[in-house]
């Protein structure tokens, strides 16, 4: 039913270009499509009903400040403040740091609900996924409408303007005509490592999913690497109108990802599911750990559409500690403005960097 697609990115030297490259396995050949770096921040739209300070456009060499200035230019959106991040849970997610061998590490998911070019020249838009995705050492997007192929490096510009180093991988467009989309990985390379070799999306020749999943390794990098913690990531989006047919695919689709060669046995699957915690616990077989129950995930409040499925025997590394980041309350949004950021809420989960869950 499913098949394994290689799909991945390659640096392409000090010249700081990026080459994509797609094989399929039953095909022979290459097709590459040549990427060109972005090197400014777009200018600030303020037609929006965003709050503006002075209109300096930021480059990448500048810093946010304590003060709440990025380089010459005010704040466009309320400063973080790590020690009153809220969530919808009991927990928090610890605030960033530059501590590498913090023994944990937490993994996100977020659907940015069309992230195109107009969400990326809206500047306290861009500001804020910044500040929600810092939070996090790897984060799983979903729903990049772009028909462009540098959104994504001038999200992640924004992202280092910190003391965070973020990189990213990105699939290829999936769905069906008129509705294509691309999902992603982006993760801090102090602390979470990966083989771009090993990403790939999941084929669906008969279509039974309405976008092929994308499949990363990851391995905690603060810790030793005989010890360190390895996972696999499976980033996946349902349309809720068919997210019933869908998600009782997911017992075959994990047992398929095993069988990839790579003997993981952290399976973690993640994303918009398009269904409550209650659909996800009822599907035959799945024998997984919900790290988010009966909570919202979008900002309306009227939804769980996002979850993390933890393999249930495998994954000893999961602390227990999931929540969802309410940015509309964080952030002291209104309702529109959160709205131009995502109609999705970002969930997260925090795992011991240790294999086996070891030195918590």
């Amino acid at each position: 039913m499913f098949r394994l697609w290689k799909r991945y990115l390659l640096l392409a030297g000090a010249a700081g270009g990026l080459a994509y490259g797609s094989q399929h396995y039953q095909l022979d050949g290459w097709q590459h499509l040549r990427l060109q770096p972005v090197t400014q921040t777009p200018a600030v739209d303020d037609q929006q009903g965003w709050v503006l300070g002075t209109k300096g456009v930021p480059n990448s060499s500048h810093a946010i400040n304590p003060a709440g200035t990025v380089g010459d230019a005010k704040q466009l959106i309320p400063v973080w403040n790590n020690s009153s991040l809220r969530t919808t849970s009991a927990s928090k997610p610890s605030s960033s740091t530059k501590n590498v061998a913090d023994p944990r590490i937490r993994i996100a998911s977020f659907n940015l609900h069309a992230f195109n070019e107009t969400k990326l020249r809206k500047a306290p838009v861009t500001e804020t996924l910044a500040r929600i995705i810092r939070q996090f050492d790897v984060v799983a997007i979903q729903h990049v409408t772009s028909r462009q192929n540098d959104i994504l490096p001038v999200l992640v510009d924004r992202i280092n303007m910190s003391d965070r180093r973020f990189e990213y991988m990105i699939g290829p467009r999936v769905g069906a005509d008129g509705q294509k989309q691309q999902f992603a990985f982006l993760f801090d390379t102090d602390r979470i490592e990966t083989d771009r070799d090993q990403l790939y999306t999941v084929d669906d020749p008969q279509s039974l999913m309405d976008y092929d999943p994308l499949v990363g390794w990851f391995r905690a990098k603060q810790v030793n690497p005989v010890r360190a913690f390895t996972f696999t990531l499976v980033n996946i989006r349902f349309d809720p109108i068919y997210s019933a047919k869908q998600r009782e695919l997911l017992p075959q689709l994990v047992r398929t990802i095993r069988q990839d060669g790579r003997v993981e046995d952290d399976v973690v699957v993640l994303g918009d599911f398009g269904c409550s915690s209650k659909d996800l616990q009822n599907v035959a077989g799945l024998s997984m750990v919900l790290a988010i129950d009966d909570l919202a995930t979008t900002v309306s409040g009227e939804s769980m559409l996002d979850n993390i499925l933890i393999p249930t025997r495998s994954t000893d590394e999961f602390t227990g500690r999931a929540g969802v980041i309410d940015f509309l309350r964080q952030l002291n949004l209104s309702y529109d403005q959160a709205m131009q950021v995502s109609s999705h809420l970002p969930v997260w989960a925090e795992f011991s960097a240790y294999e086996g869950g070891f030195a918590k």
